[in-house]
């Protein structure tokens, strides 16, 4: 049994929060909002009374945010956990912030290790144990925690600390940018009179084999289920920007991407799937 702390319960972090309670460890939650806690209270975590309160006696600390001044606030504002956390301890944060934000914590953080393990998948992933996890940091302090973290999925070590934070930026924008181009086509396909069952049929022998099979329900509208909110998809499209700008490198397929993002987004839905945006440009 390990002593964890998970900071940040929003619809990912409550999920990764009972599947460790149901494998056995001992949990302290905490929550910047309050309300989301009631049913892991009931299922066993302590509900903590701060950042730093959650972690006095942790062996991991779980960060699971949304964004950069969100993990900011929670690791170094007030009452944060950064003064409290334990010297052996090791801090994994799991939110999609970037390798500029990783380096940055790791540096103010250090004696304490810090893992960069942002994922794959979402929550009905983590229910069944089948996340990816991109791991970045020192392969040593992954070796201690490979079986805490394959309770949720699959660890993949990708290198150097925030080798993992980098390639969940290019993976949610090479997301994105598709969705994009295949909601631009399906608008021709609609028009030139063609139906979406052949069509898909069509595009499920090329290179798109894997999205459409994923995707057909949500394509079809079938499956109105959200997972990942397009604004959260448009805010990686712009750390994927900031990182490319400090790379000496342009995204101009991202970019067009984000502007049609950008479009959804002020029709209203932000709060909608990112996959939303497939249908918003087929109409």
């Amino acid at each position: 049994m390990t002593a964890i702390a998970v900071l940040g319960l929003g619809a990912m972090g409550r999920a990764i929060s009972h599947r460790l309670l149901g494998a056995g460890h001992e949990l302290s939650v905490w929550n910047r909002t309050s309300g989301r806690d009631e049913e892991l209270i009931a299922a066993g975590a302590r509900r903590a009374g701060s950042a730093a309160d959650a972690v006095r006696n942790a062996e991991v600390v779980i960060t699971i945010v949304t964004d950069p001044p969100a993990l900011e606030a929670v690791l170094f504002g007030p009452d944060g956990t950064a003064p409290a956390i334990p010297r052996g301890a090791t801090l994994i944060d799991m939110s999609t912030v970037g390798p500029t934000e990783i380096a940055s914590i790791a540096e103010r953080l250090a004696p304490v290790p810090v893992l960069d393990a942002p994922v794959l998948g979402s929550v009905p992933s983590v229910e069944t144990g089948k996340l990816v996890i991109l791991v970045g940091g020192d392969h040593a302090v992954l070796a201690r925690h490979t079986h805490l973290l394959s309770i949720l999925g699959t660890p993949v070590y990708l290198g150097a600390s925030g080798s993992g934070a980098m390639l969940k930026l290019v993976n949610n924008a090479a997301s994105t940018a598709t969705l994009v181009a295949l909601g631009e086509l399906l608008a021709l396909t609609d028009r030139a009179g063609l139906g979406i069952d052949d069509v898909l049929k069509g595009l499920e022998v090329g290179p798109l084999a894997s999205l459409i099979e994923r995707w057909r329900p949500r394509l079809k509208g079938e499956d109105q289920s959200s997972y990942f909110r397009l604004a959260l998809a448009r805010k990686d499209l712009a750390l994927a920007f900031d990182e490319a700008g400090r790379e000496g490198t342009e995204l101009r397929v991202a970019e067009t991407a984000a502007a049609r993002c950008d479009e959804a987004i002020e029709d209203g839905l932000g709060d909608e799937d990112f996959g939303a945006i497939v249908s918003f440009l087929r109409r």
